[in-house]
């Protein structure tokens, strides 16, 4: 498997900015129906030039913190018909950006780097990996990417367990909003290698808090204090959870994470 997972915004005709329909929200200020362009979006003449964002740099300011946090995962660039041109080629790029961007989520959880997976357990993540990287290099229109990300997300349970333990605590789909999750040294510990699949952590407080091998997939991490939390062996983080929420130099991210800009300063 050689896909880009990495966004590349330069080579795309700015799908992520017109595909998705935005409802007006903390996330967005504005309501955008689906497969139109945003209204801050320069739509270039076709021709093959960039579709930049007007307001980039200012977007958390004018209240587009979801902007900020999507990630297409690499899928954008890859998508060879241009919504510009016409609405045939406009149907073919958004269907084709939506199957993409699924496939790509999932390469990215299934190439976690984990050395301490058991080597059958270990053929199979790779097996399944070069599976969906083929159906990502295959014409995408039969590609029901709901039944894969079903079959994905089994194993990376079970994937999950083998890192964890069997008998690590859980906290998967807990509504931790808005809580205090610092404690005391035992709850720390609670914290420590535990499952926040799918749990709700916006605006909690995890500062100084070390996860460990915590599983985070698909965790909601909007407005969260990650100031000095130590992320740096949790697994199935993505960018968009990190850059949903609030962290600072001293928080420590996997090597393969991106650090939001923000948290630089």
């Amino acid at each position: 498997m050689d896909l880009d997972l990495v966004a590349d915004c330069g080579r795309c005709s700015g799908l992520c900015c017109v595909a998705p329909a935005f409802a007006r929200s903390a996330d967005f200020a504005l309501d955008k129906p689906a497969e139109t362009p945003c209204p801050n979006l320069r739509v270039a003449v076709p021709g093959r030039s960039d579709a930049p964002c007007g307001i980039h740099g200012e977007l958390l300011d004018r209240g587009f913190p979801g902007c900020v946090a999507f990630d297409c995962f690499g899928a954008g660039q890859r998508v060879t018909a241009d919504w510009r041109d016409g609405p045939g080629a406009a149907r073919a790029a958004f269907d084709s950006f939506a199957v993409l961007r699924g496939l790509h989520e999932m390469l990215w959880y299934l190439s976690e780097p984990l050395p301490e997976l058991a080597p059958a357990l270990g053929e199979e993540v790779a097996a399944a990996a070069a599976r969906v990287a083929r159906l990502a290099e295959e014409p995408l229109a039969g590609v029901d990417v709901d039944t894969v990300r079903g079959e994905v997300g089994a194993l990376l349970g079970r994937v999950s367990e083998a890192v964890r333990g069997p008998a690590a605590r859980g906290h998967a789909r807990a509504d931790l909003v808005g809580q205090d999750l610092r404690g005391g040294r035992a709850a720390r510990r609670a914290l420590t290698g535990t499952t926040l699949r799918g749990a709700l952590l916006m605006g909690a407080d995890l500062r100084g808090v070390d996860l460990g091998r915590a599983d985070l997939l698909g965790a909601d991490l909007r407005g969260a204090d990650l100031r000095g939390t130590g992320l740096a062996r949790v697994f199935f983080l993505t960018g968009p959870q990190v850059s949903a929420a609030r962290g600072d130099a001293t928080t420590t991210l996997p090597a393969r994470v991106r650090r939001p800009a923000a948290w630089s300063s």
